[in-house]
């Protein structure tokens, strides 16, 4: 039987991805391109404006001209700019474009891999998105879901994939703003907003080193050539000082006060110091006004100083700062420097080679630094990351399923009283699968899945990304419940009270036995065996997915999940259709088909919680009674009475039969010798077998 089952498995897993109706959309199938090319790429989709596009030498981007050979914008692809990952773990490939005004002609996607719009969304969906941008300025702030604030625009997510279109939002975006910078329509300070956080009290200078506020580069004389000691050439320290506890610091407050004075919108203070017997100064700033050993560089830009920059700095103004050799005071000007984001300093160390009297030998040296957020704070509410906005968004889901979730563990912790009445745990079980399939499926959409274990294992081979696993709010919640509860009470925790598909199985059921039909149940000769078919699909969609993981998305659905609660079932292709519809009316005739049999999921949680340390109580007695053997709708039992971990469903059902004296023949054979006062010594030893019999396994 099972043998013959698993062609007709395998061809309804195939349905997924067989060509017609199912196959992915064109522009998934598309291999994303190596580089901006307008020859083959639509740029003239995005830039109606231009009549024809040329690259530009020595850069990644393309110009749009018009007829008469002025130009009208500039085209690129966001790869070229921003990496930003989608769900898929692959960044969204979209062709951009704008205008001198800074405001974006279009956007196209070019290429993607995520699985929702591979399989289900129909890909238009995303187009139809990202064409709300033409028109939009690139510094505009664009939220996706609704806001309330007056300078903010909101663009509808795609229901299913709000991920993506988060995603999406931030590409767009940071990749049009970037592009601006290139091209010298936007200063840099104007892409990234942030302040600077003020404190009154100075810090010390081991505050300042242990809080990252300065970077620190040392060159040695051995590195210089000098001479082979470790002695060091250049010990500077360095630094961005607007803010007041560490400009107070450095600089003193009176000078630190009239130069922050002198500075306008867009400049910032730069000091370095030095400890080294060398020089970061060196003397053609004096000849030629420009600082030639030291420099500032970030990405693409670099900042070098001029005289007019500079001021001297004899000493460090912190009483526990160290002796300094030289120091100086900087200004970045120009608009030019984003406190933001990383750079480097660049120090230029020369010496003279001997080849003759003036000829020098020139070595580069350079230190990363990044302001920390206790000094600088970039918003990251506008563009940001889309995790975040994820979890702003929903904040009120993210609250009541984190309530919900902890009442399901407070049923288990509290069982001794939960399970002290066979009603009370029936309600209780009824009214969180009810809840789970209502709130937490068809209205919150938060249905684990085994496409989930597959990001896992992507992460672990590839790349550990917590905003993969951050990205989905109410996702993220469930598999941190599923861990915790599974370790501890097994699978059934889940499977059995929170899992919303599970719970519409089983409430589909609970409607027939209502009806007066009580099920079939296959036979223990299919039954036994058919149980491991679903770690033989978990098998198989994990070796797909080491081998092919777009293809393994597809073979993942499986699971009818996406079907039940995240895509309308009536407009998807027939083979969906017929799936969800066999699983669907088989949950009316048997206990939980898709979940004992079929779920890779549910096979993947159970050999986790194989051993799970915290079952339903046991006494010896139940080896050789069956009244919760032929209770158990899982079909948990092992012959001798034992449960075994992987089936059970945690209905916990026996234990409330465990705890009833009118249902657990030991306990009420026991209750009933007890209440009599004439206990012959016969009767005392079957007391004492009873209590024994009663006692925990």
């Amino acid at each position: 039987m099972l043998v013959r089952l698993l062609p007709l498995l395998l061809v309804l897993i195939a349905g997924s991805w067989l060509p017609g109706p199912l196959v992915a959309p064109a522009g998934a199938a598309r291999k994303a391109p190596i580089a901006l090319d307008c020859t083959t790429l639509p740029c003239a989709e995005i830039m109606p404006a231009a009549a024809h596009f040329r690259p530009v030498e020595g850069t990644k981007h393309w110009q749009g001209l018009d007829a008469d050979g002025d130009i009208v914008g500039w085209v690129a692809l966001s790869t070229d700019f921003v990496d930003i990952k989608a769900y898929s773990g692959k960044p969204l490939v979209t062709l951009i474009g704008l205008d001198p005004d800074g405001v974006i002609t279009g956007a196209r996607v070019i290429h993607h891999s995520e699985p929702i719009l591979l399989i289900g969304i129909p890909e238009q969906a995303l187009h139809d998105f990202v064409s709300f941008y033409a028109g939009q300025p690139a510094l505009q702030r664009i939220v996706v879901g609704r806001t309330d604030k007056p300078d903010v625009v909101s663009v509808d997510a795609i229901s299913g994939a709000t991920v993506t279109v988060l995603a999406q939002n931030i590409t767009v975006l940071d990749a049009a703003r970037a592009l601006g910078t290139a091209v010298d329509i936007f200063d840099v300070s104007a892409t990234t907003q942030g302040h600077f956080v003020e404190e009154p009290v100075p810090w010390t200078f081991q505050q300042m080193l242990e809080k990252g506020a300065l970077g620190h580069l040392v060159v040695t004389h051995a590195d210089m050539g000098v001479d082979e000691t470790s002695d060091p050439y250049v010990d500077l320290y360095f630094g961005v000082v607007d803010a007041p506890q560490v400009g107070k610091s450095m600089l003193g407050e009176h000078s630190y006060n009239y130069y922050k004075g002198q500075l306008i919108e867009g400049e910032h203070l730069f000091v370095v110091f030095n400890r080294g017997s060398g020089s970061f100064k060196g003397s053609a700033f004096v000849r030629g006004g420009i600082f030639d050993r030291v420099r500032v560089q970030q990405g693409l830009r670099e900042i070098t100083f001029r005289d007019t920059d500079y001021w001297n700095q004899p000493d460090v103004s912190a009483a526990d700062a160290p002796e300094v050799t030289e120091g100086a005071l900087f200004i970045l000007r120009g608009d030019r420097f984003d406190p933001g984001s990383p750079y480097e300093l660049v120090f230029l160390g020369s010496r003279y080679d001997r080849r003759s009297g003036f000829s020098r030998e020139y070595r580069e040296f350079t230190a990363s630094h990044q302001i920390p957020e206790s000094v600088y704070i970039v918003d990251k509410t506008a563009s940001g990351i889309p995790w975040r906005q994820a979890w702003r968004n929903r904040q009120l889901d993210v609250g009541v399923f984190a309530v919900y979730l902890l009442l399901v563990v407070g049923v288990f912790v509290a069982r001794q009283y939960t399970t002290a009445g066979e009603k009370r745990l029936g309600r209780l079980h009824l009214a969180s699968m009810i809840f789970s399939f209502l709130v937490v499926g068809v209205y919150m959409g938060a249905q684990p899945s085994v496409t989930q274990i597959f990001t896992a294992v992507g992460s672990v081979i590839h790349e550990w990304r917590w905003d993969l696993f951050l990205s989905e709010p109410l996702i993220f919640i469930s598999w941190i419940f599923i861990i915790v509860v599974s370790a501890i009470w097994g699978r059934g925790v889940f499977c059995g009270w929170v899992c919303p598909y599970g719970a519409m199985n089983e409430l589909a059921f609970k409607i027939t036995q209502k009806l007066g039909f009580q099920g079939f149940e296959l036979p223990d000769a299919i039954h036994l065996k058919l149980r491991y078919l679903r770690y033989g699909i978990l098998a198989l969609l994990l070796g797909v997915f080491l081998w092919d993981s777009i293809l393994a998305e597809r073979m993942a659905e499986v699971e009818p999940f996406k079907s039940t609660f995240l895509v309308p079932i009536w407009t998807r292709s027939w083979g969906f259709v017929v799936w969800w519809s066999v699983l669907f009316l088989l949950s009316f005739l048997m206990y939980r088909p898709f979940c004992r049999y079929i779920c890779p999921m549910g096979g993947g949680l159970a050999l986790f919680s194989s051993f799970r340390p915290s079952g339903p109580k046991r006494r010896a007695f139940c080896s050789s009674c069956q009244i919760c053997t032929r209770a158990c709708e899982p079909r948990a039992f092992r012959p001798d009475g034992s449960i075994d971990p992987r089936e059970c469903l945690s209905c916990m059902e026996c234990e409330a039969t465990y705890r009833d004296d009118q249902k657990c023949p030991p306990v009420i054979g026991l209750a009933m010798l007890e209440d009599r006062d004439d206990l012959t010594p016969r009767d005392h030893q079957k007391v004492i077998k009873l209590r024994i019999a009663v006692a925990d396994v």
